[in-house]
């Protein structure tokens, strides 16, 4: 499933709080797209990993962060179906963290 430009761009945006504050040009990534994101990722007070996350399970999108260069790190999205077979869907938040958990949905 192809990732539009259109919903790359209003995903990174709602990361960065405005298309104004991205840190990089958008580039093509395979079916996604993918991001140059400067300095560190954190879970509260500059809060980026913690909206990435909620952001990928809110949109079903499949996020991968990995090395971006010198001091940077690559934010790669993917669209994801709700349902389907392991490698081609993307659970809500809740379904996360009852499997983290060990809950039964």
């Amino acid at each position: 499933m192809r990732l539009t430009k259109e919903e790359a761009t209003a995903f990174f945006a709602a990361l960065y709080q405005g298309e104004h504050h991205f840190p990089s040009k958008m580039q093509p990534y395979g079916e996604g797209w993918s991001m140059s994101h400067f300095g560190s990722l954190a879970t509260f007070d500059a809060d980026d990993l913690t909206r990435l996350v909620l952001l990928a399970h809110d949109r079903c999108i499949r996020v991968e962060v990995g090395q971006g260069g010198p001091n940077r790190l690559r934010i790669a999205i993917h669209k994801r179906e709700r349902e389907g077979r392991m490698y081609g869907r993307h659970p809500t938040i809740e379904q996360a963290i009852s499997s983290f958990r060990g809950i039964e949905p």
